[in-house]
């Protein structure tokens, strides 16, 4: 059996520990709909063009998007190319592992790996997918925390695009300003702001840092810092 067959029979032995998932892609990924049918769920499994037949590496990752989501950002950047992301993450930055992980299924390592994968999705998963199964709950928790799902989450300005969209003005800024207040580039967050003031256009589809892009969003829907933070 070579590395490719090897491979997808992990990604099949992942899927079958859970149910409601549909498979493409030959089993690399996963997909589910919420209740409300707009938001959605993947998780999906990348390799290594340099596997070999003992060292085949198995990449995880997780998504959750939103049809309504794509339309307002396409509409409101005007990125043709937007997907409707609300929020990722590499599986390996959402558990103890807390680092980019691969894992390998080659030989001996394969049943190890592929329940040490499923049994992180159960447990680091499949919960922010069932928080997002609710609109209304994903963006109260998001008001109030931020993107920190668990002990090993960061946070994240990422889904400032899905708030913007899908709630209101005071939640939006309320969930802005607590990002900057604990972040380590507060400094640079705000200075930035200050500057895009003097701007006469502001692009969207590049980032002059990490978070600009969702500053520049913000600042472009008239969210406002709070003077406590500055």
């Amino acid at each position: 059996m070579d590395t490719k067959d090897i491979f997808l029979n992990a990604c099949h032995a992942v899927a079958d520990q859970f149910e409601g998932f549909e498979r493409y892609k030959n089993g690399q990924r996963l997909k589910k709909s919420a209740s409300d049918k707009d938001i959605f769920f993947e998780i999906t499994f990348q390799s290594s063009s340099m596997n070999h037949s003992s060292h085949i590496m198995m990449i995880p990752d997780m998504a959750v998007y939103s049809k309504a989501l794509k339309k307002w950002q396409i509409k409101h950047t005007g990125n043709e190319f937007s997907n409707g992301l609300i929020y990722g993450n590499h599986l390996g930055y959402i558990t103890p592992h807390h680092t980019w992980k691969k894992w390998n299924v080659a030989e001996l390592s394969f049943e190890k790996s592929v329940n040490e994968i499923a049994d992180h999705i159960k447990k680091y998963v499949l919960p922010i997918f069932d928080l997002f199964n609710s609109k209304e709950n994903a963006i109260e928790f998001l008001k109030n925390n931020g993107t920190r799902f668990n002990t090993y989450a960061e946070d994240s300005l990422g889904p400032i695009d899905f708030l913007l969209c899908c709630s209101d003005e005071e939640t939006s800024e309320l969930f802005f300003n607590n990002y900057i207040r604990n972040s380590s580039l507060k400094k640079k967050i705000l200075s930035f702001y200050e500057k895009l003031k003097t701007e006469e256009h502001i692009g969207l589809n590049h980032s002059e840092f990490v978070d600009a892009r969702p500053v520049k969003l913000a600042y472009l829907n008239n969210l406002s810092i709070d003077e406590s933070i500055k």
